[in-house]
């Protein structure tokens, strides 16, 4: 495409130009099909033609090469035919001009006499040649020649790298793309910028790739576009049928092993598909697997092939992977035998199925679990069947469907381990996919009456701690969780109940005693098919580092689950919202707004709803800490959409990302109120980390009622966090700046750089008050290079940089003033009177110099809201 930008390869375009211009007679590139030999190729001719040079282009064809010369059929007159070696002089003479650029194009394919023509304009210098061929290709010895005898300069060019990928795809869509997008264009080009072309244009015609704010994302399956399709249509013509079928077999199968794939294809046939580059195969010291040559190869190939051919050879590769599964196969060659079962005509083992369906669950593939269990269910597999079918659309946030599905069945009372997972799986799934809370607690009751063994039971008391933790019944859920860990439990009620009391300790402060309860729920996730719950395990290990300080330790945790997400989205989800919360932590605003962004995008599709409702509510807070109240507001927005009574246990963090959207848009009392409510609601759970959190972020607002519950709090927790917070408090309280700076010094060794700044720039403020301008400076320049190093704008970065001097009330009115509101209005706002607003008024009039409103809008108007 003419419109195409060349980007991500400047370090081969450098070293061309660099040869062109260093003597050289010409250069060429090789490179696999669609690498961009071509495009390079005319970017370079471009620079010379700039220069005043003439460029003509020769195209090497399969269909041309028995014409002699017919490469240049376009670029040379020849009016008779004569001897070979006398047109071929008359060729060269015709062309030998040293202000002339011949680009020879898929010169692999030229004929006899083109090949000697090029050769031979090499050896004399003269025009300049620029030419490309495919790597693995077999062209002639006039071809080779080339740069076997260093007539022209051989520069390799390789497919691209991630960062290529990256690099082009928001070159092509004007904006920055979110590294799951950027993966997945990666992985379906193969690092191919033309087919990565054709991924894009199709991309952006589906609605695959959406664009939100200043990023593209991606919310739909890619597909090449017609014009990809087309090429690699025409290429899988041009094999021979046994060819053909070699690369069917191998699309359909989308990776299979040497073995089996020696069994239904012949063995010539496998390996011309692969010397033609239809095919690739990889070997390691076990296995040897063949695939398609692209991800768009197979893709196509699918496509291409008649419903009744496809079944057909999915009939053959059940049949011959079953004969050489081993009894102790690996998980992955029975999900793939399910597959192939599915999509065949031979009989279905449902009972093999369904096992692949839930071990697809496990590995958190729920779109593949659902395929498979949904067919499972459809021949008739019944209520084991509906089980992982039904657990696979609840993590989706399919919670009704799910319900609807579960409803439908009552399993046999004399199968206790059926009766507990289908009901337990129906409480949870009301509970959290619906938020139906009495209805999940009377299901667990009528499983509790049906069952009576110590196995059965457990999994209902690990569904009774889960229930508790998520209500916000702290207490509760660290004494039956403590208790019912303590027990006999089965490996996957023991994940439930570990990450449930795991979290409870957290939460309430108990920061010591979660490491132990976190490993004992990952030895039990080790042992059985837990899917995406062993990932919850992650938040709570990180909920403790986080309200505790320890923020190297939260580190370790998103370090150690990332390398177990094994590119499942919903792992990779959650494992980002941490990653994004503990940037947030480190005062790294933009990273955190970045991760924390892309996992609530994710999260939308792929969980359930009150994973949505935490994240989008740290994300709101976020956007607010650098003062983005748009996006902050949207957030919000989200969050509260998402909320309800399955996570109540995370209220007070709406109600701190309400209180961070006041802050951003200058209405400090507000905020402050909607701080101590969540400090008030994490109180009454019995969640004392959080509660300090609240009272600590009311403090950071300019709430100094709060310092007493404060220092009573730090006191109990005795975490590393801890001692700042009360410091903070205390010197705020006091009006202690040293106080403050050293609360200030504490943050920062902690890696907490955004508490930090606005420890310093409270601590600015009391010295400006005691009238120590040095300390003030001091204190001020601190916090303004802290916000600065962390895209701060909190109230108090912002007042710490600000030239006039008001208390925060103040503030709020000026704000208010410099928006248009009224006095009146600024009254009902702040639920003042008006004789009071008209109070502040005076009084900021007399401290600023200034003598009305309209001078106050404009004193404010350039300086971010408080």
């Amino acid at each position: 495409m003419a419109d195409w930008p060349f980007v991500a390869r400047d370090t081969e375009l450098s070293e061309a130009s660099l040869a062109l211009r260093d003597g050289s007679r010409g250069v060429v590139l090789v490179g696999p099909a669609g690498v961009g030999k071509t495009a390079l190729a005319r970017v370079l001719a471009r620079e010379l033609q700039s220069e005043g040079r003439c460029a003509r282009f020769v195209l090497g064809t399969e269909t041309a090469q028995a014409v002699p010369f017919g490469a240049f059929h376009h670029a040379l007159h020849l009016t008779d035919a004569r001897e070979p070696a006398v047109m071929l002089g008359a060729a060269q003479q015709a062309l030998a001009d040293p202000s002339l650029v011949i680009v020879v194009d898929d010169a692999q394919y030229l004929d006899p006499l083109s090949a000697l023509l090029v050769q031979q304009l090499a050896v004399n210098g003269e025009p300049t040649l620029i030419v490309t061929i495919r790597s693995g290709a077999a062209p002639t010895d006039a071809v080779t020649a080339l740069w076997k005898e260093q007539l022209l300069a051989r520069l390799d060019l390789e497919p691209f790298t991630r960062e290529q990928t990256a690099e082009l795809a928001a070159a092509v869509l004007g904006g920055d793309v979110d590294d799951r997008a950027v993966g997945e264009l990666h992985r379906f080009s193969s690092g191919s910028p033309l087919y990565l072309r054709g991924v894009l244009n199709a991309a952006r015609a589906d609605g695959a790739l959406v664009r939100d704010g200043d990023h593209w994302r991606l919310r739909g399956r890619l597909r090449p576009s017609p014009d990809i399709h087309e090429l690699v249509a025409s290429r899988l013509d041009s094999l021979r049928p046994d060819e053909l079928d070699v690369v069917e077999v191998v699309s359909a199968a989308q990776a299979l092993e040497w073995d089996v794939l020696l069994d239904i294809c012949p063995p010539e046939a496998v390996t011309r598909a692969e010397r033609r580059g239809a095919i690739q195969v990889t070997a390691d010291a076990s296995h040897t697997m063949v695939q398609p040559a692209h991800p768009i190869v197979g893709e196509v190939a699918r496509r291409r092939c008649p419903v009744t051919r496809s079944r057909q050879i999915n009939s053959l590769l059940a049949r011959h992977l079953s004969a050489h599964r081993p009894a102790s196969a690996d998980v992955r060659t029975r999900i793939q035998l399910a597959r192939f079962m599915i999509a065949s005509d031979a009989p279905a083992d449902l009972e093999t199925i369904v096992d692949a369906g839930a071990s697809a669950v496990t590995m958190s593939n729920l779109l593949l679990g659902e395929q498979l269990s949904r067919f499972a269910l459809e021949h008739g597999a019944g209520v084991q069947a509906a089980i992982v079918l039904a657990d696979a659309i609840s993590w989706q946030g399919r919670g009704q469907e799910a319900e609807e599905l579960l409803a439908g069945f009552d399993p046999d009372a004399g199968d206790e381990l059926t009766v507990v997972r289908w009901g337990c799986l129906r409480a949870a799934n009301l509970f959290f996919g619906c938020g139906r809370a009495e209805q999940a607690w009377a299901v667990l009751d009528i499983v509790r009456a049906r069952v009576t063994t110590a196995a059965a039971l457990s999994f209902v008391a690990a569904m009774e701690v889960s229930f508790a933790f998520f209500a916000g019944e702290l207490p509760a859920a660290i004494a039956s969780g403590t208790e019912a860990l303590a027990s006999d439990m089965l490996p996957m009620a023991t994940v439930w109940a570990a990450l449930a009391t795991a979290g409870a300790l957290a939460l309430s402060g108990r920061f010591a005693e979660v490491a132990a309860v976190v490993q004992q729920g990952e030895r039990a996730a080790d042992c059985c098919e837990s899917g995406p719950q062993r990932y919850s395990l992650a938040l709570a290990e990180a909920l403790a580092g986080l309200y505790g300080g320890d923020l190297p330790a939260v580190d370790r945790v998103a370090t150690r689950y990332a390398a177990m997400t094994a590119g499942a989205l919903q792992a990779e989800a959650i494992v980002t919202a941490l990653s994004g919360r503990l940037a947030l932590a480190r005062g790294r605003v933009a990273e955190s707004c970045e991760a924390l962004q892309t996992s609530v995008w994710a999260m939308s599709e792929c969980l359930p709803r009150g994973w949505v409702m935490l994240v989008a509510s740290w994300l709101a807070q976020a956007e607010a800490h650098r003062g983005n109240i748009d996006a902050a507001a949207v957030a919000l927005a989200r969050a509260e959409a998402a909320s309800g009574p399955q996570v109540e246990v995370f209220r007070p963090e709406l109600e701190l990302a309400r209180s961070w959207l006041q802050a951003a848009t200058g209405e400090t009392t507000s905020a402050q109120q909607h701080a101590v409510r969540a400090a008030q609601l994490a109180r009454g759970g019995g969640m004392r980390a959080v509660e300090l959190t609240a009272l600590h972020t009311a403090l950071r607002l300019g709430d100094r009622s709060v310092d007493a519950r404060i220092q009573q709090l730090a006191a109990q927790l005795a975490a590393p966090l801890c001692e700042p917070i009360a410091a903070h408090s205390r010197g705020v309280t006091e009006h202690d700046g040293r106080c403050l700076d050293e609360a200030a010094c504490r943050f920062e060794e902690l890696g907490a750089l955004a508490l930090a700044a606005d420890a310093a720039a409270h601590a600015a403020r009391e010295h400006a008050r005691a009238g120590r301008r040095g300390s003030e400076l001091e204190s001020a320049t601190r916090a303004h290079w802290l916000a600065s190093r962390c895209g701060l704008a909190t109230p108090a970065t912002r007042r710490a940089a600000d030239p006039l001097h008001l208390t925060e009330r103040e503030w709020e009115i000026a704000n208010l003033v410099g928006a248009g509101l009224s006095n009146r209005r600024i009254a009902d706002r702040l639920c003042l009177s008006v004789r009071t607003v008209d109070g502040h008024l005076y009084r900021i009039f007399a401290k600023l110099g200034i003598e009305d409103r309209d001078q106050l809008a404009r004193l404010v108007r350039f300086r971010p809201a408080t």
